[in-house]
């Protein structure tokens, strides 16, 4: 099973996770990085989360696919 539950959406410029939002933030309103001020819309901002949760996700999913193949096919091609 994989652990991973929550991934936390990094600022693409510095990596920290904590933005300033407007309230009813919208997909294209602007967020703002509170560590070093990099502005980018919510829309965006979520597609770069998309692509930061798969780097962690896919090798995850991998080595759990594998683990399940090997059990599965233990002493089946001797």
């Amino acid at each position: 099973m994989i652990k991973t539950k929550n991934i936390p959406i990094q600022c693409p410029q510095c990596g920290h996770t904590d933005f300033e939002q407007p309230d009813n933030v919208q997909d294209h309103d602007f967020v703002k990085c509170v560590f070093c001020g990099y502005q980018i819309m919510l829309c965006d901002l979520k597609e770069a989360g998309i692509e930061q949760a798969k780097q962690v996700i896919l090798p995850e999913a991998k080595k759990e696919i594998e683990a399940m193949l090997k059990k599965a096919f233990k002493g089946k091609f001797k």
